[in-house]
């Protein structure tokens, strides 16, 4: 039985250039970028150098305060680049993208027998841990750490945004094998927030406690519905995984394998043909920028949402979105 929550406080901004509901594959990019800002509260220890060749879900670096979480290449290919910033800080990690890729294959959990040691053992090998994000803090979650419930947002509210109902869709497996191990790692509950009049694949998931949200702009925010629902106390903690990372956690439980697909909106006033794409984690945003076509000379690409997303140069997507 699902539960509604109406947001009253808030504001809805209607802009022109929302995508059509229609999906093509972006052109493949040659080159991969991993920003380094993208994972907030750690630091990266390298595991290869400048030249290594890698596989799809080969690691890269580890957090130097828990060296068994370990972060994946997208894709396979060549480490041409390991740029650095001010004190050798590692800004960015640049992979040149083989033709015919090769993913690193991990041994399957039998989710039922699995125990939550398992699969957060599981989790930091194969790259999903850094999906796992803990509030206070919107930090990488520690793995040393249980939270007191894992909430999941899949009411989108800010201007422009996907639709995670449409983007979702036929990936109910997924979703259902990475909610099924998450509910071991937390004594709590998982809570999942939809739209009130939502068709959503989250809204059929077994082993949460559903949410209808209305409301405007933030009511999609999940911060304001873990206000509304269970707010956080003194002491206490609580984890937030993002619908389209739950979809990759997923699809890694059921076939071994770390798949960076995303799906994103390529959406604006600008654009001549908003749609969306299905693309990887650190493609160049050129490889479908361009091919919708843009109407002016001067614009600017943001990577997220119009309210919270950060402005880019039409090159990479980033780790996270």
């Amino acid at each position: 039985m699902s539960k509604d929550i109406r947001i009253k406080k808030g504001l809805d901004i209607n802009l022109v250039g929302a995508a059509e509901l229609s999906t093509s594959k972006a052109i493949l990019s040659n080159v991969y970028t991993i920003k380094l800002d993208d994972f907030h509260g750690i630091t990266p220890k390298m595991l290869l150098k400048e030249g290594a060749e890698v596989k799809a879900g080969e690691p890269l670096f580890y957090n130097k305060s828990n060296e068994e979480m370990l972060f994946v290449s997208p894709v396979s290919g060549e480490l041409v680049e390991i740029e650095r910033g001010a004190r050798r800080r590692i800004l960015k990690l640049k992979i040149l993208a083989d033709k015919t890729q090769e993913v690193v294959e991990h041994k399957k959990l039998d989710l039922e027998k699995a125990s939550g040691q398992d699969i957060k053992a599981s989790f930091l090998k194969s790259g999903c841990w850094p999906f796992i994000k803990q509030r206070p803090y919107d930090v990488i979650a520690n793995p040393a750490t249980t939270p007191k419930a894992i909430f999941i947002s899949g009411y989108v509210t800010a201007p422009l945004a996907a639709d995670l109902d449409y983007v979702l869709k036929g990936k109910e497996g997924e979703l259902q094998a990475a909610i099924s191990a998450l509910s071991k790692l937390t004594p709590g509950k998982i809570h999942v927030s939809v739209g009130k009049s939502s068709t959503s694949p989250l809204s059929g998931l077994k082993g949460v406690e559903l949410h209808k949200i209305s409301g405007p702009h933030p009511a999609g925010l999940v911060g304001t519905q873990i206000n509304k629902i269970d707010p956080i106390n003194k002491g206490e903690l609580v984890w937030t995984v993002t619908p389209q990372d739950l979809v990759v956690i997923g699809e890694f439980l059921l076939t071994g394998k770390f798949n960076a697909e995303r799906i994103v909106s390529l959406a604006g006033s600008c654009v001549k043909t908003p749609k969306y794409y299905i693309t990887k984690i650190g493609a160049e945003i050129s490889t479908f920028l361009y091919a919708s076509g843009v109407n002016e000379e001067n614009f600017r690409v943001i990577n997220g949402d119009v309210l919270t997303g950060s402005k880019s140069a039409p090159r990479w997507i980033s780790w996270i979105l």
